[in-house]
């Protein structure tokens, strides 16, 4: 017989587990009601006269005792029901004498002792109904029967597969369509991919499937190195099954890029040939979604292969929000936390707060279900506690920062903070060498080949995410790196002396004159000549390569360069600079009379000379006068109306010379005829439209031209536009109404649900 506690089991699903024996027992259906308050009903079947009233009371840590008293004030509830047929069900143990004593409660309701159901009374009717076990993976996962033999199976790779932390895990898994997908695959095909990005629950999921095979009697092989290893722990005729967690993420890292070697492609289609044709071998593995997308596309084996076949892709954008709900419900439920702090969670729907958070991440409500890591908050400040982990989640990130990767895996996350968190890995591989050379020189660690790829493997699925771009997995990765250069100011000097673009030791410039970084800025300026070497250096690093027939830009502009150079130069007091920005201003204006660039650069630089009377003295007003002379020759080319009116703003109208207002009016007559429809069409709101009128507006004020026609099209189209957009939002305000009732809907049914967690 079963010998199930159930304590594995939250409440609501210990009532789904109620209702579904009893319609396996008594060959009805029961209505369901949300969890939660319920005047006395769980579940109810009314069919003409019959009327079957269903009450679970989940109490197997409270106890007998704790469950009569509590059904005291269930009777007059249940007499209210005038019900002709009353269960009632729970997960405590009952003796005879319980039994008779919650019939002689609820006298004249309940017909006989079948109809209460205790402990005992649940496991013989799991023994009756195996297809109802089969359905509550929860239970018998976590059964202490199944724990018993799991742990004697394990006893070959208990090093790898922690089975007390998997069968602890159970309970506050929130179960979704993708193990039993994963189930039937290993029992059709014999092989499970499980794909998706980092973060997602792939090795949760591969755990808990192991869990099972574990207790059917499966020896589990893990895969630590390559597939030769596990044809040599493979054994014909035997129950195996093995597991290979990111099966070719080393493959594709690195230099070697998108391409195998030693024919790796060969050796992982061979090993999953032997086990389909094996009867009794299994074969788990989990790879990041880009990687294997990456390998398919380099192999032509594994293009022309049916590997796709057996894939199982999670995504964690698609927990909704009822599932964000039961996965905060299953932490606090299954958590430590005292009575006071579940108060506070509940008071005011403060758990919707969470559940709808920007920044909602299974990592943080594990954190803030914790009570070792929220004890040092009092109760009444836990929902502060709460938001302000969930506005900056750095502490998160912090300790494993400081403590738990590498060197290399360090250099590649502040690398990849100098690119804003993202960045394409070919880009990323590049900036990590140059600054993690530098920084094992400088701090005395060795540095090997292989740094790129361990490090990289190692932030899989906790720093990072993979994808067309490596990126970090949450902005609050971010948010931590933030606080390591306040607290660690010389990381912002190596960011920059190891910077590989100009744009990244901008962004660091940037970073430091935000007025919380004073800690950074200070320190940058005591090291302002180093600082001053490494812009200069940076003022050669390309910005450009051949794209078709042209070219496409990766990093700052050459005017972007000087215009943040003189703003160190002036910020700084650096007069070592000035040389250099002279001669590099004499090279811009030279080369600007031969190629295109970016006008909203060149004005932005003519405004910088023009305060930068600290390196161009009482040259600078000619020097702008050079910028701005070349901008309107640019503009004459061709350029849009905003391009327009940004060089008219930075020219005073006591100054606009005339070979500079026909450069400009030649200008603004190409745009007419070659750009302006484009804008027009290009406007998606109305500021858009009031805008463009604006610009046209002044242009035509300060060149002396009629742009009447301009000015009419742009409110011809306006008009057109407003009136699509109100249609377009009656549609919408409709659409939106529609949704907002589901979600209401939603929010009752997860009010439910908290509900019961009040005690």
């Amino acid at each position: 017989m079963s010998s199930f506690d159930f304590g594995q089991l939250s409440p609501h699903d210990f009532e789904l587990l109620t209702r579904d024996l009893l319609q396996a027992r008594d060959g009805f259906q029961l209505e369901s009601f949300k969890t939660g308050r319920d005047q006395g009903i769980d579940f109810r079947h009314a069919k003409g006269s019959l009327n079957v009233i269903v009450q679970c009371k989940h109490y197997v840590g409270t106890g007998i005792d704790g469950l009569l008293r509590d059904l005291k004030k269930e009777v007059p509830k249940a007499q209210r029901l005038k019900s002709s047929r009353y269960i009632f069900a729970t997960s405590v143990p009952l003796s005879p004498a319980n039994k008779s004593a919650i019939m002689h409660l609820f006298s004249g309701m309940i017909q006989n002792g079948l109809d209460v159901i205790g402990q005992d009374d649940f496991n013989n009717l799991l023994d009756q109904h195996p297809a109802v076990l089969g359905q509550h993976y929860k239970l018998w996962l976590g059964s202490r029967a199944v724990l018993d033999r799991v742990i004697h199976n394990a006893s070959v790779t208990q090093s790898e597969f922690d089975v007390h932390r998997v069968h602890r895990d159970i309970a506050r898994y929130v179960h979704n369509a993708a193990y039993p997908r994963a189930i039937e695959m290993l029992n059709d095909s014999h092989v499970a991919i499980i794909s998706g990005a980092p973060g997602v629950g792939k090795t949760t999921l591969a755990r808990m499937l192991l869990y099972a095979f574990l207790e059917q009697g499966y020896e589990v092989v893990s895969i630590l190195t390559d597939f030769q290893s596990g044809r040599e722990r493979y054994q014909p005729g035997k129950r195996q099954i093995f597991y290979f967690d990111d099966f070719i993420g080393a493959t594709f890292l690195g230099e070697r890029a998108s391409t195998f070697t030693r024919n790796e492609d060969r050796a992982i289609l061979d090993f999953i040939e032997m086990v389909q044709s094996s009867k009794t071998a299994r074969l788990i593995m989990t790879t990041r979604e880009h990687i294997l997308q990456q390998a398919i596309a380099a192999s032509e084996r594994l293009k022309h292969s049916r590997l796709v076949d057996n894939k199982c892709v999670l995504e964690i954008r698609d927990y909704s929000q009822r599932q964000r709900g039961e996965i905060l419900y299953n932490h606090i439920y299954f958590s430590q936390l005292p009575e006071a702090y579940r108060t506070e969670l509940l008071s005011d729907r403060f758990y919707m707060e969470i559940i709808k958070h920007q920044k909602f991440n299974p990592r943080l409500i594990e954190w803030l279900s914790d009570y070792q890591r929220v004890s040092a908050t009092s109760a009444p400040n836990y929902k502060q506690f709460v938001r302000n982990l969930l506005s900056d989640p750095a502490d998160i990130w912090r300790h494993a920062y400081h403590h738990q990767i590498s060197d290399a895996g360090r250099s590649i996350l502040l690398a990849l903070y100098s690119h804003e968190g993202s960045c394409h890995p070919a880009t990323l591989e590049k900036a990590f060498w140059a600054l993690h050379r530098l920084r094992a020189e400088k701090y005395g660690f060795k540095s090997d080949p292989a740094d790129w790829r361990r490090g990289l493997s190692e932030l899989h699925g906790s720093f990072v995410r993979p994808g067309d771009a490596i990126a970090v997995i949450d902005p609050s990765v971010l948010d931590m790196l933030n606080a390591v250069l306040r607290e660690d100011t010389g990381n912002a000097l190596d960011i920059i002396e190891g910077a590989t673009r100009f744009e990244q030791a901008r962004r660091i410039w940037r970073v430091s004159r935000h007025a919380a970084n004073q800690s950074v800025f200070r320190y940058l300026s005591e090291e302002r000549y180093r600082l001053a070497d490494a812009f200069t250096r940076l003022l050669d690093a390309p910005d450009r390569k051949p794209f078709g027939s042209g070219v496409a830009f990766y990093d700052d502009s050459h005017a972007e360069r000087l215009a943040l150079l003189l703003e160190l130069a002036t910020s700084l007091q650096l007069d070592s600079l000035a040389p250099t920005i002279k001669k590099r201003m004499a090279a811009l204006l030279h080369d600007w009379q031969t190629e295109h660039f970016d006008i909203h650069h060149g004005v932005a630089l003519a405004d910088r000379v023009a305060d930068s009377g600290y390196v161009f003295g009482e040259e600078r007003l000619d020097v702008r006068d050079a910028i701005l002379d070349a901008l309107g020759k640019e503009a004459a080319t061709g350029c849009g109306s905003d391009e327009l009116r940004a060089i008219l703003d930075a020219i005073p109208e006591d100054e606009l010379t005339p070979a500079m207002k026909a450069d400009l009016t030649k200008g603004a007559n190409r745009y007419r005829s070659l750009r302006e429809s484009e804008e027009v069409r290009g406007a998606k709101s109305e500021g858009d439209f009031e805008a463009l009128t604006e610009d046209l507006a002044e242009i035509a004020h300060r060149l002396g031209l009629d742009m009447s026609a301009s000015l009419e099209a742009v409110e011809e189209a306006k008009v057109e536009f407003e009136e699509h957009q109100s249609a377009y939002e009656d549609s919408k305000y409709d659409e939106w109404k529609e949704t907002r009732s589901f979600e209401r809907s939603n929010e009752r049914d997860l009010d439910d649900l908290f509900d019961s967690l009040r005690r």
